[in-house]
């Protein structure tokens, strides 16, 4: 990858070796800024709704059709753009101060190593605004560009705060530099087309500069136009400045009217607004983008400036027409160049004038568009200074890609280049490249709602990161966090982050606890407690001495009991029951061990007064018997005899009142290691004794 730097230099060398000083400044002031965009409503010729004038023009086919497709162009260009800022690069800071020995700050220079888009003309505000307005959205080094571009405004505010609180330089609001307000009229726009608020970034406002008119004028005609530019980009309210200095306020129509006196008198605009210099097409066609909002009507002022602006804008719309080469391209101190021929196409496209087909535009059979694409080479994607140039030059290559943008905002009916009005917050952060961590995702209902800490961190393009402020980038909200089940984290970017995260944490179910596991007459029988919020249940079961298996679900409506019938006399089991709720598990619940002893069928018979005698079939895997009787059918005060030895299947009772009715019943016992297991009771057999 090339170096900015290096892309730099080249560009000095193939460009500027045989012009004078002034024709440098000239130029790459020129080169510094681009052009306003219009809302644009066309109809389907092309022009311009509701405008009188433009609605008059001839729009022809160019006798020479362009042979190169534009919207080819602009994806290749865009992809070349972008291969420049993959990696990292040197970057020498417009503006740095550091203390000396004295305490003193002196202005020195400094490069750092950065990533992505930073300030400046070249690989930086023009490639952000070429490509938001291109529509690539969520490309990483947008970030870059912000994160650069904040630390940058931060370090300036702190050393201007420090040294010119006092003195030459008014800090009421951020100035970037000294004396070029051009530095903070091309980042707002890089920043309004990221679909961010200039007048507050990271609580900076970068429009405030430009309410000075004597801070703006500083830069001669250069400031006041790429002022207005960048004020109507994103409709800013212009800032009041301080109460002693009203004259020098800033106003559209201060800045309309500056700009309106610098018109030549055989029309045209430069930098030096002398006659004698004739007009440039560069300063001109930023002139005409400046006044185009408000020769299309997009934004109003008072009739008579109105009318001003319009006869303006006619008359340099024939002086670019005329200053055309028979190439369709334009020329700029006698080399007929990229960028000139860029500029001019963005101004038509602002004023909704067909670059390619309207015929004050078409010479020779080539349009504004073809003489644009002749310097484009379609092997690298990239575009030449001039043609004498073989490779691809940085300062050419991005200011005809914004071109190409305008026009093709043009054809699309779209806002213009830069009425970024409809510019798309997406360009900057989407909250889905970022890292969203949850404190702890896996929970206990505990009855209370739950919410879980956020982290939200963004990975810069040099491995650093840097964690962002809840409520201020982000917000939190959280769904079904009470219940068990799955619940919904929900961030939501805010401010400079768009876009919206969930994360899932999940609510357990509490523990299931077992109330009972006992024998019946079909099986072994589990009942347990009711656990908030479940689904259903699962019961996990071992026979003897294998392992567990998920044996049985009940759903939460049918109850909490269940009977295993599928079980073997004498056999070992072993159950453990889990709630469940929206694909979550709650804890097990205990194990509950048990043998599985089948109840015995009692007979009962008259053997003699007072006298009955009990008997059954032998169970051989019980190790004893208990016989219950009683004279009441619920078993209250009933008394218990113990038959110990296993063989035993029968027992006479005695010592009963004769003629008394008797209610007896009988269950069996299994002992292991001691512990009693117990089947059922039989059914109970009434009889008069």
């Amino acid at each position: 990858m090339r170096k900015i730097k290096e892309n730099r230099e080249k560009m000095y060398r193939s460009r500027w070796t045989k012009i004078v000083s002034y024709m440098l400044v000239m130029v790459m002031a020129v080169s510094l800024f681009g052009q306003v965009a219009v809302n644009g409503a066309f109809d389907g010729t092309g022009k311009q709704a509701g405008t009188g004038t433009i609605a008059e023009i001839s729009q022809v086919e160019a006798a020479s059709d362009t042979a190169i497709d534009y919207k080819a162009v602009l994806k290749e260009t865009s992809a070349a753009i972008e291969k420049t800022l993959e990696i990292s690069y040197e970057y020498e800071l417009p503006i740095h101060y550091e203390k000396n020995k004295k305490g003193e700050y002196e202005e020195v220079k400094r490069t750092v190593k950065w990533w992505g888009p930073a300030i400046g003309s070249i690989g930086g505000e023009w490639t952000v605004i070429g490509e938001c307005r291109y529509g690539m959205e969520n490309a990483p080094w947008y970030r870059a560009y912000y994160n650069n571009i904040t630390e940058y405004i931060k370090a300036t505010y702190n050393i201007n705060k420090e040294k010119y609180a006092v003195g030459d330089w008014d800090n009421q609001f951020l100035k970037l530099h000294k004396t070029k307000s051009t530095e903070n009229s091309r980042i707002i726009l890089a920043l309004t087309s990221m679909g961010l608020d200039a007048s507050d970034i990271e609580g900076y406002d970068l429009t405030g500069a430009l309410s000075d008119m004597t801070y703006v004028k500083k830069q001669g005609l250069n400031g006041p136009i790429w002022a207005l530019i960048a004020l109507d980009s994103g409709n800013y309210e212009i800032p009041q400045i301080s109460s002693g200095k009203t004259t020098a306020q800033v106003s559209r129509e201060k800045l309309l009217s500056y700009i309106l006196s610098s018109e030549l008198t055989d029309g045209g605009f430069n930098l030096t607004k002398s006659d004698s210099q004739g007009a440039d097409p560069d300063v001109t066609a930023m002139a005409l983008q400046a006044f185009a909002p408000y020769y299309t009507g997009r934004i109003t002022v008072g009739t008579e400036l109105q009318k001003q602006i319009r006869e303006a804008v006619d008359r340099n719309i024939q002086v670019l027409s005329d200053m055309q080469k028979t190439s369709g391209a334009y020329s700029s101190y006698g080399s007929e160049n990229a960028e000139s021929t860029a500029q001019v196409l963005v101004a038509l496209s602002s004023l909704g004038i067909d670059g390619r087909t309207d015929s004050r535009f078409v010479k020779n059979g080539k349009s504004v568009l073809d003489g644009l694409l002749y310097f484009y080479i379609p092997s690298t994607g990239m575009f030449k200074h001039v043609d004498t140039e073989k490779s691809g030059n940085q300062m050419a290559t991005e200011q005809s890609f914004y071109a190409l943008v305008a026009y093709q905002r043009f054809r699309n009916k779209k806002a213009t280049l830069y009425d970024m009005t409809d510019a798309d917050k997406a360009c900057v952060m989407e909250l889905a490249d970022c890292s969203v961590t949850i404190s702890k995702t896996a929970y206990t209902y505990t009855g209370k709602t739950i919410r879980p800490a956020v982290t939200v961190t963004c990975k810069k393009l040099d491995g650093t990161t840097i964690t962002l402020k809840k409520d201020t980038d982000y917000t939190v909200t959280y769904k079904n966090n009470k219940m068990p089940g799955k619940a919904t984290v929900v961030v939501k970017g805010k401010g400079d982050y768009t876009g919206s995260v969930s994360r899932t944490i999940t609510i357990a179910p509490t523990a299931t606890v077992i109330s009972s596991v006992t024998n019946t007459e079909t099986g072994i029988r589990l009942k347990w407690k009711k656990t908030t919020g479940a689904e259903k249940y699962i019961i996990y079961r071992k026979a003897g001495n294998g392992s567990w298996k998920k044996y049985k679900s009940v759903k939460a409506a049918n109850g909490c009991s269940f009977t295993d019938t599928k079980v073997t006399n004498g056999s070992k089991y072993a159950y453990k029951i889990r709630a469940y709720a929206d694909g979550v598990y709650g804890a097990y619940s205990s194990i509950h061990t048990i043998y599985r002893v089948k109840q015995p069928a009692l007979k009962v018979k008259k053997t003699g007064k007072g006298r009955l005698k009990c008997s059954w079939k032998k169970n051989t895997k019980a190790n004893s018997y208990q016989i219950m009787y009683g004279t009441k059918a619920s078993m209250q005060g009933a008394k218990t005899i113990a038959i110990k030895k296993a063989g035993t299947v029968k027992k006479t009772i005695t010592g009963l009142k004769a003629g008394k009715k008797y209610y007896i019943r009988i269950r069996s016992c299994k002992t292991v290691n001691k512990k009693k297991y117990y089947s059922s009771w039989s059914k109970t057999v009434n009889i008069r004794a």
